[in-house]
C-alpha cells in the first residue's frame, strides 16, 4: 500500500449501514467462558447500524443452539424481523478443505445472489454449497468437529501407552501418520464453544471435554519429552536453549494457536532458563540454539531443509517435532 494512493475511507456505521452481505469473522483471543464476552459486544457494534434487506453471515462456531441467542440479539437490537427483514446465515470458517460447504439459513431458501458471493470466498477449490436449517448446520458442525478432533486426540493418546522409541518408529511405520500440534489445537476453539452449550453430565460432553483435555495435556507430555532427552543426553538445562518453531497466521479467528504456544514456552521456563519464540521465516540455526521444537509439519521440513544448507557447522542440534511421535533427531 506504500507505493498505491490510500484507499478511500469511510465511517464504519456508514459502511455497514450499505452493505449487502456482512461476514462476522472477528479475531477472538479468549478462552472458555471468556469467549462470549469477547464476540458479543463485537457483533452489538454491527447490528446498531444495521439497513433492511441486509444478509448477515455468521463465521464463528456457535455450539449447539447458540444461533437462537444472537438471532434474539438481532431482532432486539435492530427491530427487524430476522427471516423477513434481516437475513441471516450461518457458516463457520473451517480450514479443513471439504468437497460440501453447509450453509445454514434461517430463511432455508435458495439465493443465488448469496450462493455466488459464498463461491467467490471458496473459490479455491470446486465444491458444492448445501443450505440447511440453522439447527441442522449447528448438528452437521459438531459431528465434523467432534468426529476430527476426537478421533486425533485418542491417537495420541494411545501413543502415550508406550513410550519407548522401538515401539513408536513399528506404529509410524504402520500406515499411521504422526499428527503435530498445530493440526489437534486447530479445533480447540471450537470445542471449547461447543463444551459451552452441553451438559457436563452428557455423554457427548464427556468426549468433548475430555478431548479438549487431552489438546491442553499434550503441553506437559511435550515438556516431559524434552526433559527426557536432556537427561538421556546428558545435557544441562542451565546450558540448553530451546527455540519453539511454530508458524502462526495472527490474523485468523481462532487464537487458540498463540495461546498455547505462549504457554508451552512458560511450562518451559520452569526447567529451562532460555525459552525463545521463533518464526521458521526469521530463524537462522546457531551454535547457541541447543533445541528446537517444530510445532507444526511445514516448520518440520523448513527447518530440517535450512539446517541442511548449512555447511562447516561444528556443533549439534536436536530437533524435537511436537507430534504424535516425539520421533527426535540429532543434526
Amino acid at each position: 500500500m506504500e507505493e498505491e494512493l490510500l484507499l478511500n475511507l469511510e465511517p464504519f456505521d456508514k459502511v455497514i449501514s450499505n452493505a449487502p452481505i456482512i461476514f462476522f469473522a472477528p479475531r477472538i483471543r479468549k478462552t472458555n467462558y471468556d469467549v462470549k464476552n469477547d464476540i458479543i459486544p463485537k457483533f452489538k457494534e454491527i447490528i446498531a447500524n444495521l439497513k433492511k434487506n441486509t444478509s448477515i453471515v455468521f463465521n464463528i462456531p456457535l455450539g449447539i443452539g447458540g444461533n437462537n441467542e444472537i438471532i434474539s440479539l438481532i431482532e432486539h437490537l435492530s427491530g427487524f424481523t430476522v427471516g423477513t427483514e434481516i437475513h441471516y446465515y450461518y457458516n463457520p470458517i473451517d480450514k479443513i478443505k471439504t468437497n460440501e460447504i453447509i450453509v445454514g439459513s434461517y430463511q432455508q431458501i435458495n439465493d443465488p445472489y448469496f450462493n455466488s458471493i459464498i463461491n467467490l470466498i471458496y473459490k479455491y477449490n470446486v465444491q458444492k454449497i448445501k443450505t440447511v436449517s440453522i439447527s441442522s448446520s449447528e448438528l452437521l458442525y459438531t459431528i465434523n468437529i467432534v468426529k476430527r478432533y476426537s478421533n486425533l486426540t485418542s491417537i495420541n493418546e494411545i501413543a502415550k501407552l508406550n513410550r519407548l522409541k522401538e515401539i513408536r518408529t513399528e506404529i509410524s511405520r504402520n500406515n499411521i501418520e504422526p499428527i503435530y500440534f498445530d493440526d489437534i489445537v486447530n479445533g480447540l476453539f471450537d470445542l471449547r464453544i461447543l463444551s459451552l452449550s452441553l451438559t457436563n453430565s452428557s455423554a457427548l460432553g464427556y468426549i468433548v471435554n475430555g478431548t479438549i483435555r487431552s489438546i491442553e495435556g499434550f503441553v506437559k507430555s511435550l515438556v516431559e519429552e524434552i526433559r527426557s532427552q536432556l537427561k538421556e543426553r546428558e545435557i544441562k538445562a542451565s546450558r540448553t536453549k530451546v527455540t519453539i518453531l511454530w508458524t502462526i497466521d495472527n490474523n485468523e479467528i481462532r487464537g487458540d494457536k498463540t495461546i498455547m504456544r505462549d504457554l508451552l514456552r512458560l511450562k518451559l521456563i520452569d526447567y529451562i532458563d532460555e525459552v525463545e519464540i521463533q518464526d521458521i521465516e526469521n530463524f537462522l540455526p546457531n551454535i547457541v540454539t541447543s533445541i528446537i521444537i517444530t510445532c507444526s509439519s511445514e516448520d518440520h521440513k523448513k527447518i530440517i531443509s535450512r539446517i541442511a544448507e548449512s555447511h562447516h557447522r561444528n556443533y549439534k542440534i536436536i530437533i524435537v517435532p511436537a507430534n504424535t511421535f516425539f520421533n527426535t533427531i540429532e543434526i
